[in-house]
């Protein structure tokens, strides 16, 4: 499994936390942008909502006073229609400003970059200093465990491969070390060009002692 981190709001690249081969949780913070626009952007979305509220309360206000007015037959009911419909004007104004604010405090929290999964750093793709773009590429996460094998098998052996079957392979370097996992995916078809299909065996590698 891989992943690429990617920045969620424009801005300055504060800081970057991890470097290549640097084990991650998920959830870990690996990146900082610059708050500050980010920041203003809230204080004037709440600003704008403060100022929201107000003007809902003085239209309830007014809306009650025309509500007892009508009663007492001293306005028409067209007028009070009117508070009416200026009354709902500023209920929605208010939900629209909330859902403002609501963007603007994510867009806050999104200077802040975590790790989507757990692995291991195989590449800072961003510096600090620089200049992000909204899905800018920071860094590539690598999780090592597990790991999957594809490998090619002649097709006249595939009537003896099974899902769950063990696999055991060596790699070059180990020492004749012998790895072992489990098939868990038999291809339908052959590849172009071969009378090969591919089995793709899943294998722990719980010590990160093979890469990817």
């Amino acid at each position: 499994n891989q992943t690429v981190v990617k920045a969620k709001i424009a801005g300055e690249l504060k800081e970057m936390l991890v470097r290549e081969g640097e084990t991650v949780r998920a959830g870990q913070v690996v990146a900082r942008i610059d708050p500050t626009e980010a920041e203003a952007r809230l204080q004037e979305k709440l600003a704008d909502l403060a100022g929201g509220k107000a003007q809902l309360a003085y239209s309830t206000r007014n809306l009650d006073q025309q509500s007892a007015l009508l009663k007492q037959n001293f306005i028409s009911e067209n007028a009070f229609e009117n508070a009416q419909s200026s009354h709902r004007v500023a209920e929605a104004r208010l939900k629209a400003l909330e859902a403002q604010v609501a963007l603007a405090r994510k867009g806050v929290e999104d200077t802040v970059v975590r790790a989507p999964m757990s692995g291991v750093i195989a590449e800072r793709l961003a510096q600090p200093g620089e200049k992000v773009a909204v899905d800018g590429k920071l860094a590539a996460i690598v999780d090592l465990d597990p790991l999957e094998l594809e490998a090619a098998m002649p097709a006249s052996d595939i009537p003896s491969i099974r899902v769950g079957q063990e696999v055991t392979f060596r790699v070059e370097g180990f020492d004749g070390r012998e790895f072992r996992g489990k098939v868990d995916r038999i291809s339908p078809a052959t590849r172009e060009g071969t009378r090969s299909i591919n089995v793709y065996a899943v294998l722990p590698n719980a010590d990160g002692a093979l890469r990817a």
